[in-house]
């Protein structure tokens, strides 16, 4: 009571205690803290470090900030391969090529592998298999391609040039454009390609049949037309 009554007279001494139960309540949380740390976040598709010694996934192509979605070879497509780990006298140089219509490309010694369909990395093993040890006793194939890209204009809500990984369709190349807008034509969305073929999409046929959903390659161009009120 006596308590009760000083501290009502000085309200300094209130708020002083004030302060050390806060501090009080601070430190106990802290302490609960640092017991149970918090899990540091982890994007999806990231490789924690692997100990010294211990084997595990490599983290190699994991950098932060990379597209998790392997690249798909298409026709069309320039890819270069880089032969390493060879004798010095079986020394080549790097190979240039693009993909042909029928999807191969043709290697030194005149080897032929199929590269349309194939990731960079299925490519790197497939022409590994046909070098070794037929022609060399190792070998290794690195590949790698130019950034390539497809286009987005018309009525939708983030018209731009959009970077090409592969299997994207007419319906998935819109979506990555932010959709459409409300003033959008969807039963008229034109495709156009690099070799001069048109087509017209319509999108509420193609949601629900797939194989009226095209397939989108690298420079092809998708234009949503305004719908006419």
């Amino acid at each position: 009571m006596k308590l009760s009554k000083t501290l009502m007279k000085s309200p300094f001494l209130l708020i002083q205690l004030g302060v050390c139960l806060l501090g009080a309540v601070g430190c106990s949380s802290l302490r609960d803290d640092d017991a149970n740390p918090p899990q540091a976040f982890q994007f999806p598709g990231d490789v924690s470090p692997t100990p010294a010694g211990s084997t595990g996934p490599s983290s190699k192509g994991r950098a932060l900030g990379s597209n998790p979605l392997p690249v798909v070879l298409s026709p069309g497509d320039l890819v270069y391969v880089t032969f390493t780990d060879l004798p010095q006298q079986g020394q080549l140089p790097e190979h240039k090529q693009r993909v042909r219509d029928d999807g191969k490309i043709t290697l030194p010694y005149n080897v032929t592998v199929v590269a349309g369909g194939k990731t960079l990395g299925e490519l790197e093993a497939a022409i590994h298999q046909e070098y070794v040890p037929r022609i060399f006793q190792q070998l290794t194939a690195t590949v790698r391609t130019e950034e390539r890209y497809y286009y987005v204009d018309g009525e939708v809500r983030q018209p731009n040039r959009q970077l090409y990984h592969g299997k994207m369709t007419v319906l998935r190349a819109i979506s990555t454009a932010g959709g459409f807008t409300d003033f959008a034509n969807r039963k008229r969305v034109e495709l156009r390609r690099t070799n001069g073929e048109k087509m017209t999409v319509n999108w509420y046929k193609a949601v629900k049949e797939p194989n009226l959903d095209p397939p989108v390659f690298p420079d092809d161009q998708i234009i949503v037309h305004k719908k006419l009120w």
